[in-house]
């Protein structure tokens, strides 16, 4: 019996090691994923506020952090000791980076943007940026603009076209923007007349009129007020447009100027915009005026092929 045995390969079952934390960065990744949707959810529907929000999103970011190390000491782990829980580590791994993908996206937009929070052209450079000499010459020597250093500066426009009609480009690119429409001025704000004063009734007016007798206004000439946007305005060589811009995922406030002088034939498009609620904007006000300006360019040359068939 012995030797028949003997005679028999030697066989059994091997049981491999297993990491036990195999699983830990993919949970961990994966709460700080929903943890910063939810976050960002909330604040869009003013749950938080932006200082809570920041809070949550350096929460979220230790979280990820914390997920990618613990994931590639499980990798190490499997490469040189040859345990088991290399695919699920290796998962928790890459949903760590995921994970850490919109901070990387920060911190690139940080470091190729001025640390600024406000862009504008060279038509409406700021008090404080003015008396600090030439932006383009040295912007060492810039002063402080909001907290941050460095503004970003854009290239302005010139079109060969009158204001007014510069004016209703602009208002189809506003429109297509979507940004809120404060303050328009017509003319140049240093010479508006100061209106005059209207003489108020004394103890004796007995309230007759002596003007002409106010028309009632149809209600169709009503109904045509209310459905006007607000930007119509007389014909003029000056413009100011006062306006509100947002981000797509933050909503974070910009407040924008948008200037057009004319000078002869020719109209200079000028911007700023500035953020309201941020010390730093990532490029994002600089990005606001190059897309508006984009756009401009390509509605100004519908405009000359419509004038051009005509």
């Amino acid at each position: 019996m012995n030797s028949i045995y003997a005679r028999l390969p030697v066989s059994g079952h091997y049981q491999r090691k297993w990491l036990r934390f195999a699983g830990l960065p993919r949970a961990v990744a994966g709460f700080a994923i929903a943890l910063m949707v939810a976050a960002i959810v909330i604040y869009r529907l003013g749950g938080i506020e932006p200082q809570t929000l920041i809070d949550v999103l350096f929460l979220v970011a230790g979280l990820s952090g914390l997920a990618l190390l613990i994931a590639c000491y499980g990798l190490l782990r499997v490469w040189f000791a040859g345990i088991g829980g290399g695919g699920t580590v290796f998962g928790g791994f890459v949903l760590s980076l995921v994970a850490l993908a919109p901070f990387g996206l920060g911190a690139y937009l940080g470091s190729v943007n001025p640390r600024t929070n406000i862009a504008y052209t060279d038509g409406l450079v700021p008090d404080g940026i003015a008396a600090g000499g030439n932006p383009a010459e040295g912007r060492s020597a810039v002063p402080l603009v909001a907290g941050v250093a460095i503004p970003s500066v854009v290239p302005g426009r010139r079109y060969m076209a009158q204001a007014p009609r510069v004016y209703q480009a602009a208002r189809t690119v506003l429109a297509d923007h979507g940004w809120t429409v404060g303050e328009v001025v017509v003319g140049d704000p240093a010479l508006a007349e100061v209106e005059p004063a209207v003489a108020q009734p004394g103890a004796d007016d007995i309230g007759v009129s002596t003007g002409d007798i106010p028309i009632p206004t149809p209600r169709a000439g009503i109904d045509a007020a209310a459905a006007d946007d607000g930007l119509d305005r007389p014909e003029s060589d000056q413009y100011r447009i006062g306006a509100v811009a947002r981000d797509i995922l933050f909503t974070l406030p910009s407040d924008v100027t948008i200037r057009m002088v004319q000078d002869g034939g020719e109209t200079f498009v000028d911007m700023r915009a500035v953020s309201r609620a941020t010390a730093l904007d990532l490029g994002q006000n600089r990005r606001f005026i190059a897309a508006f300006l984009e756009d401009l360019d390509l509605a100004m040359a519908g405009l000359e092929t419509l004038d051009a068939g005509g």
